[in-house]
C-alpha cells in the first residue's frame, strides 16, 4: 500500500463579513428593489383573490427613464458615501492601532 498524502484543510472562505460588505448588499437589494417597483406597482388584487395589471397606473416612458436616473444618482451617492466613510474608518483604526503599539 502506498502512503497517503496528509490532508489539508482548505479555508475557500476567508474573507470577513464587515459593515461596508453588509451595508454595500444593503444598497444593491434596495436599488434593485426601487426598480424592481416601477414595474410591478399596477399588479393588485381584486376580490377574487386574482391578479390584476392595470395599465392606467403605468408610468410613461419619460416619466420611467427620470425615475431610474434618480435611483442611478442616489446609488452614486450612496455606495460613494459607504465606502470613504468606511476607508476613513479603516484609516482611523489603523492610526490608533500605531498610536497603541508605540505607547
Amino acid at each position: 500500500m502506498g502512503t497517503r498524502p496528509q490532508e489539508q484543510q482548505v479555508n475557500v472562505y476567508d474573507k470577513k463579513l464587515t459593515i461596508r460588505f453588509a451595508l454595500n448588499i444593503y444598497g444593491i437589494f434596495v436599488i434593485l428593489g426601487f426598480i424592481l417597483s416601477i414595474f410591478t406597482s399596477p399588479i393588485s388584487l381584486n376580490e377574487q383573490l386574482q391578479f390584476v395589471y392595470h395599465t392606467e397606473h403605468l408610468l410613461k416612458e419619460e416619466k420611467v427613464i427620470q425615475l431610474i436616473i434618480f435611483l442611478v444618482m442616489g446609488a452614486m451617492i450612496y455606495f460613494t458615501a459607504v465606502n470613504i466613510f468606511y476607508h476613513q474608518l479603516s484609516k482611523r483604526v489603523e492610526n490608533s492601532e500605531i498610536d497603541s503599539a508605540s505607547a
